[in-house]
């Protein structure tokens, strides 16, 4: 209850012409283009070999979704998720009695 509030986005994008969604949970207040591109580089690629297809950890935000649209990965957008209920915490006015 006192701890942090984690925040949900959902990431839509084209990933070699065909369209994903993913949801992305972080301590952050935001998630822009570039933090979601870099998430997405790691989620896809994460079992390369070959390091060189990773932005350096210092790349700027069109630097990371430049990278993303190199491997693929295109048309991302981030759309924040505002209502989040608890399982079991629906209101219940719909239920019958």
């Amino acid at each position: 209850m006192f701890g942090k509030t984690r925040h949900k986005f959902e990431v839509n994008y084209i990933y070699r012409n065909d369209p994903h969604a993913q949801i992305i949970e972080t301590d952050a207040d935001d998630l822009s283009r570039g933090q979601a591109a870099e998430r997405l580089l790691r989620l896809h690629n994460a079992d390369a070999e070959n390091s060189l297809v990773m932005p350096d950890a210092g790349a700027d935000e069109e630097e990371l979704v430049r990278q993303a649209e190199v491997l693929g990965i295109t048309d991302i957008r981030v759309t924040r998720l505002v209502h989040e209920h608890e399982p079991g915490t629906t209101p219940g006015h719909y239920q019958q009695p």
